[in-house]
């Protein structure tokens, strides 16, 4: 069963999520704001989904071995979407799910173990705040930032875990019409494994039973995908 170091509950992370994700919206809208603005107006609605491609996820690991070994979230398909809404031409501001299914790989001398372990299952949530800017040389293209944050869920062997995490992107969108557009973006999206998390994905190293603790770090993760969006 899964327990946090210093006891920190979910509510205290959502609440974390909560200011960052103020900040990051204010430090975005602020330039597009004009200063006698009272207040802000939504003009659209958008939707996109999508599909993509995610890479990276190493863990430092402790078994009952003396020396931490590494387990890496192997490459895997992701999708999800994205739906938000936008306060004037240039500025979006969206919620964004994103699933994908993927497996552990160790170091030696362990590297036969993650099938014995099974699938692991990453759901994201996060709030996306973007910035677009025209690319004159083509008509209706469209480069833009993204900065995000929320929380991803990690399960694996009948247990999980919530952790903030955040991202950072880029991308191209191809207006094909008022309403209708084509968004690739590339993101990096890591995740903060910490406090430490005990008793996750455990299984047996042909040594016994095992505990699996990951220490606090940064856990790098990248995506990259490509969907319609639908403007309304």
């Amino acid at each position: 069963m899964i327990h946090a170091g210093d006891g920190r509950g979910f509510g205290e992370i959502v609440s974390s999520v909560g200011t960052a994700a103020f900040l990051t919206l204010s430090a975005i809208l602020a330039p597009a704001t004009p200063a006698r603005a009272q207040y802000v107006q939504i003009q659209a609605f958008e939707v996109t989904p999508f599909v993509g491609a995610r890479f990276g996820g190493i863990f430092d690991i402790q078994t009952d071995q003396p020396s931490p070994i590494q387990a890496t979230l192997k490459d895997a398909t992701s999708y999800g979407f994205s739906a938000g809404v936008r306060f004037d031409d240039f500025s979006l501001v969206e919620f964004r799910w994103t699933r994908s299914t993927s497996a552990l790989s160790f170091s030696p001398p362990f590297q036969n173990v993650g099938a014995s372990l099974g699938d692991v299952t990453l759901n994201q949530f996060h709030a996306d705040f973007t910035r677009e800017f025209i690319v004159p040389e083509v008509k209706g293209l469209r480069s833009f930032l993204t900065g995000s944050v929320g929380a991803t869920h990690i399960a694996a062997a009948h247990d999980g875990f919530t952790r903030f995490s955040f991202g950072f992107g880029a991308g191209l969108k191809q207006f094909l019409g008022s309403k209708l557009a084509m968004r690739a973006e590339a993101d990096w999206l890591p995740i903060l494994i910490e406090p430490e998390v005990g008793a996750w994905a455990c299984g047996t190293l042909g040594l016994g039973g095992c505990v699996v603790i990951l220490n606090g770090r940064l856990t790098q993760q990248f995506q990259l995908s490509i969907g319609p969006t639908v403007r309304f």
